[in-house]
Parts: C-alpha cells; structure tokens; sequence
C-alpha cells in the first residue's frame, strides 16, 4: 500500500503533455486531447451506464463475495469503462480481446464502444463468467463470446483467430511472468497498428515490473502511463515515446 502511494506521489510530479498539449504527431495528439480527455464530448450508450450503476446496488451474493463489493474493489470504474469505450470507438478494431471478464462491466464498454466487432473475453472463474454472460443478455452490445476456463489454454485457443488489427484490454492476472507472456503472444500477433490496454499496471512492485519492461520493447511504439491503466500502441511508424499523464 506505502510502495503505491509514493508511486501515485512519484506519478504526479512527473506527468506529461496534459491534453495534447506540445505533441506534434497528428495520430498521438488525437488519441490523447479526443480519446483520452474526451474533447469531443462522447458519452457512453446510457443503457450501459445504467447497467453499471445497478451493479454497484446489487447485492447478489456469488462466491466471490457480492457483485456489489467485487464492482466497487475489483472492477473498473466509470471512469476508466468509459475510457475503454472511447477507445475502443475511435479504434474501431477488427476484434476485440479481454484477458479477465469480471462481471462483465468492462466487457459492455468495449463493445458498446465498436457494436460490429467481434469480442472474445476470457474469464477463469464459472461464477463470474455466469454472471457476466446474465449482465450481457440485458445489454446486448454486440457480438460477444466469453470463454470460461484457464487463461492459457483459452488463449490459445483464440489467437490464431486474433487479426493484426486488434485492441487487447489485459486485465487477468496481475502478476510478472504472465503479464510479460500473455502481451508477448499478442504483440507477436499484431500487424501494422494495433492497441493493448494494461490494468492497474501499478497494483504489485511485479505488475510495475513488468510494465517497465514492456514498454522498451522495440514493437511498443508509444506507451501512455494513467498510473492506474498503462495504454501501448503498437503503429509501426509512430516514434518511440512514453508518456507519464494526469487522467
């Protein structure tokens, strides 16, 4: 907890290029003054932001706890969800991936965010994937496959029909070696332009690790730390940059 507050403190005083602001690629300017702080105003469906606020009342309980305490602790908030939407609208991707389903907050978001898409979302515990299928049904974004079952084997089962021109939200297992393995298998998947969303990339000193180490790799052309979510864009005539940013 001590590590991620003097992280949070570090972040602040090192944060850069707040709204775009001295940044002279066309494609990255874009991204951060309209995706990321929203200049164009778009708000998310409200279907969807209903659904999210019902789940933070539902006391449902599963065996994880309750779907209300697990949303309010473990899932992403609107603010972050309605991030994923933006991106995933403006990127319009020729399919979607999410390593971690949860209840299925975040999954409704990217969908909602590219309707045609094709999402593949994989989930390793029955109950919440359950639930998520439920959450789904109500909201019908799109077309949306969850995949219950071990993160790795899932996976492998779903790259070889992963295009190279994909958005990836990881958000499944928050620790070093399998963190650095799942992104390797999809950076070695992607083509010309693709984008990976990293969660809580400063939850554990492994997680931080294995973000620092990710964006020196030479495919990651562009990362953008949230302190809370870590953005890589993967479009090869980008120069390599990395950005610290208050969101």
């Amino acid at each position: 907890m001590y590590w991620r507050i003097f992280k949070y403190i570090q972040h602040l005083f090192h944060f850069r290029k707040r709204k775009g602001h001295g940044i002279h690629s066309p494609y990255q300017f874009e991204f951060i003054n309209r995706v990321l702080f929203n200049s164009d105003g778009r708000e998310v469906p409200p279907a969807i932001l209903k659904e999210h606020r019902r789940m933070k009342r539902d006391k449902t309980l599963l065996p994880c706890g309750s779907v209300r305490a697990f949303v309010l602790n473990s899932s992403v908030s609107e603010k972050y969800a309605s991030l994923l939407y933006r991106i995933s609208q403006w990127f319009h991707p020729d399919m979607i991936l999410e390593l971690g389903t949860g209840l299925g907050i975040s999954t409704i978001y990217l969908s909602a965010g590219s309707p045609e898409t094709p999402l593949h979302s994989i989930e390793g515990n029955m109950e919440r994937a359950a639930y998520a299928a439920q959450v789904l049904c109500r909201c019908c974004p799109g077309p949306v496959s969850i995949h219950w079952g071990d993160m790795d084997l899932k996976l492998e089962d779903i790259l070889p029909l992963l295009p190279p021109r994909f958005l990836a939200f990881v958000d499944g297992n928050h620790q070093y070696e399998p963190t650095i393995a799942y992104v390797r298998l999809l950076v070695d998947r992607a083509g010309d332009e693709a984008v990976i969303v990293m969660d809580d990339i400063y939850w554990s000193k492994g997680m931080f690790r294995a973000w620092t180490e990710l964006i020196s790799w030479p495919e990651v052309r562009v990362s953008i730390n949230l302190f809370h979510t870590g953005i890589l864009l993967l479009r090869k005539d980008l120069y390599k940059t990395n950005y610290k940013i208050k969101f």
